[in-house]
């Protein structure tokens, strides 16, 4: 079984895109599927295409919680909702391409405690997305936040792979550091290992904290090029003062919580040493 977690706070522009497409790709698998909407308190027109919806796709489930309680705790009240063997996060702003699941639930099947599979996401014009990345330092993102093309310049060398592997040309299954958790295929054994999302942190980093905590419990975060999605990305943090601040203090907390701030080293040293015996020599493993 599967279970598929969509929040929407105002989010009309793309959500029934996003059920559409989801609903194509899905109907052709023989897995049991459930479809939860967890809306934070729209005030737009979302709701009413939700309630829409539910009457074209009858499992198709819709909570309504009235506010917007962030990222974290709402993908945990997503979470409970049952014990599906995988669970598929996806943000209301993408549209899910055809095979995604059955490519992203076979890189897991395949692979030796793969803990989340993420697919290669498309921004709207068709170009991809740098969705996948090292572990953020705090020199990165002070960089980004400076209005300079040098510093945004120094941020992405730091915290990207080599170009190659953010080509339309690349096409092999990797593990990385981290996925941007727009679209996660997540390996509900490794759920049950390290937990639910931290909700001390109300936006974000939370897909970095906890890609960072499978890994510092033996399990890898792969990107499988092979399975797509396109994402019509908003960047609220770059958009609104208060989203910023609210990630700002996400990633102070998270740094604190780590223990690590203008290093990897650190890190990477414990994920060696916990994954030491945890080696799939079919995923290569990018540092």
């Amino acid at each position: 079984m599967v279970s598929v977690i969509i929040l929407t706070w105002n989010s009309e522009k793309h959500i029934e895109n996003c059920i559409n497409s989801l609903f194509i790709d899905i109907k052709k698998l023989r897995e049991e599927i459930k479809v939860y909407i967890i809306d934070g308190g729209s005030k737009d027109e979302t709701l009413v295409i939700l309630d829409r919806l539910k009457k074209k796709f009858p499992n198709l489930n819709v909570i309504r919680l009235g506010k917007n309680l962030g990222t974290t705790v709402t993908r945990n009240i997503g979470i409970r909702q049952n014990n599906s063997e995988y669970v598929f996060i996806l943000d209301s702003d993408t549209e899910v391409q055809p095979g995604t699941f059955k490519t992203l639930i076979g890189a897991i099947k395949k692979g030796d405690k793969i803990g989340i599979a993420a697919p290669r996401l498309f921004y709207s014009d068709g170009s991809v997305q740098c969705s996948y990345k090292r572990f953020p330092t705090l020199k990165i993102k002070l960089c980004k936040f400076l209005p300079f093309r040098w510093a945004q310049n120094l941020a992405d060398k730091d915290e990207l792979y080599e170009p190659r592997v953010y080509s339309k040309e690349f096409n092999q299954t990797i593990k990385v550091d981290y996925c941007i958790s727009a679209a996660w295929m997540v390996n509900r054994k490794a759920i049950e290992d390290i937990g639910l999302f931290d909700e001390k942190i109300f936006y974000a980093p939370e897909d970095v904290d906890y890609c960072l905590r499978m890994w510092l419990k033996g399990w890898s975060i792969i990107y499988v090029p092979s399975a797509s999605v396109i994402h019509h990305t908003q960047r609220e943090s770059y958009k609104k003062v208060r989203v910023a601040l609210t990630h700002i203090r996400g990633l102070f907390y998270f740094f604190r919580k780590c223990g690590y701030w203008l290093n990897r080293k650190k890190i990477y040293n414990k994920i060696r040493d916990v994954n030491i015996k945890n080696k799939d020599q079919n995923i290569e493993i990018i540092r």
